[in-house]
């Protein structure tokens, strides 16, 4: 099931990256689609100012001016390096015109554009000879609005022929001339990708929204379905721990409920009594038992004012009832001081002794060795077994939950691997240590301390 999550969340993760994308590529594709536009209307806006009688008079004012200077050229009063200083003179007063005209002119939701005329090149013919005054990109009039990156909105070329008369002369002089001029048109807006995005605005908060709607969709599956999962762990766990716990008491009851069926006339009144006082006690303790089932409760009920004296007196019956069970395995305790207390219930003190128990026998123990003692004010008991031992390696793995050693042959050994994760359960639960000692094929020695 985690594998299946881990892999539902790669395809999650894949998937909105594929969709992010798939977007991001619409959208460049929009953002071009919008330059388009925007030049398109850009291209309007200034077709629309290029469209008036002021235009047009200030079109032939730098038109006139370079008739003027090609008259001069011709009657030899201006050199060609002359050109670009000469058409110069007159840009700023063009310019000042040029941007109240623009001014006058714009209207609201057009452009902040700025605008720009160049000459790129000017030729003479004269006398059957190509005679070249520039060739460049020299500015003649502009808005005053310099931006970066201008666009070529439009192309000009201006050509005639004229016949120009030098009246400075004692006898007039008359000299035909051809001239060609081609300036280029050229617009500009400050922060360009700026105003695309802005006209993309609309389109670009619902991509976002639409885009942390579909991430918000599949982190709440997610969340709702790892919940799902950790409400069935939690109940695959719970019923797994009770079912483990109903074993022992109920093997118990069995067994002694089959020796009275058999040996009812064979039981002497004391062993009758403690036939009957054994199975009191187990079915006791699955009344406990199924009173955790109702309560739904996976970890321990601590009751922080339970204290009990701990003696081997005391857990005599368990040991009895255990003993029933497993009539082969010889069990001994030892007790080190009198009047031995320990704050835990009996019902968790009988169950981590019994799951301890039954861990050594399931793994080849016929001799268990219980000791009890008090050090430094703490309840401290031992459990050892002579049992197969276990490995070095394995010891801090067999108080995981399903945790089952896989060797040899374990699969002759039944139990889920609760047993001892519940007994670790139990002891932190009362804020007490458990911890063991074991080599292999010399048994193992689980010692276990509570605060008492």
């Amino acid at each position: 099931m985690k594998r299946k999550i881990m892999l539902l969340i790669g395809a999650c993760i894949f998937t909105v990256a594929a969709l992010a994308a798939i977007q991001g590529y619409f959208i460049y594709n929009t953002y071009l689609l919008t330059e388009k536009e925007v030049s398109a209307k850009i291209k309007k806006q200034l077709i629309e100012l290029e469209d008036t009688e002021e235009w047009y008079e200030l079109n032939d004012s730098w038109m006139n001016q370079a008739g003027q200077f090609v008259r001069n050229y011709t009657f030899e009063r201006l050199e060609k390096k002359d050109f670009v200083e000469f058409m110069k003179s007159k840009s700023d007063s063009l310019s000042t015109v040029m941007t109240a005209y623009m001014n006058q002119r714009k209207r609201p939701g057009d452009f902040d554009i700025g605008y720009s005329i160049y000459i790129t090149s000017a030729t003479i013919k004269k006398d059957n000879t190509i005679d070249s005054l520039y060739r460049g990109k020299l500015f003649v009039l502009g808005n005053n609005v310099k931006n970066k990156d201008e666009v070529v909105a439009s192309t000009g070329r201006w050509e005639g022929e004229k016949e120009y008369v030098d009246d400075r002369a004692a006898v007039p002089i008359k000299k035909a001339v051809d001239f060609e001029i081609k300036s280029e048109r050229y617009y500009s807006i400050a922060n360009w990708g700026q105003t695309i995005i802005r006209q993309m605005a609309g389109l670009l908060i619902f991509s976002l929204l639409l885009m942390v709607f579909v991430v918000y969709l599949y982190y709440l599956s997610l969340k709702n379905l790892i919940g799902q999962k950790r409400i069935a762990d939690i109940k695959t766990d719970f019923v797994n721990n009770i079912t483990h716990e109903f074993q022992t008491p109920l093997a118990t009851m069995d067994i002694a409920i089959k020796t009275l069926q058999r040996k009812e006339n064979e039981m002497t009144p004391e062993h009758y009594r403690h036939t009957l006082s054994m199975l009191e006690r187990q079915n006791d303790r699955l009344q406990k038992l199924f009173r955790q089932v109702t309560e739904a409760s996976l970890t321990p009920t601590v009751s922080r004012n339970a204290k009990m004296e701990i003696g081997c007196s005391e857990i005599h019956n368990i040991i009895d009832d255990f003993k029933l069970s497993h009539p082969a395995t010889e069990i001994r305790c030892h007790q080190e001081q009198e009047n031995i207390t320990a704050k835990i219930d009996p019902f968790h003190l009988n169950t981590i002794i019994v799951n301890l128990m039954e861990n050594a026998v399931k793994y080849g123990a016929t001799e268990i060795d219980i000791r009890m003692e008090k050090q430094h004010g703490r309840f401290a008991m031992g459990i050892k077994d002579n049992g197969k031992g276990i490995a070095t390696k394995e010891q801090t793995a067999i108080f995981d939950k399903f945790y089952r050693i896989e060797k040899g042959n374990i699969h002759e050994t039944k139990g889920l691997g609760l047993g001892l994760f519940y007994v670790k359960q139990l002891v932190e639960s009362y804020k007490g240590t458990i911890k063991v000692e074991s080599e292999e094929d010399k048994g193992a020695l689980f010692l276990i301390t509570i605060p008492s």
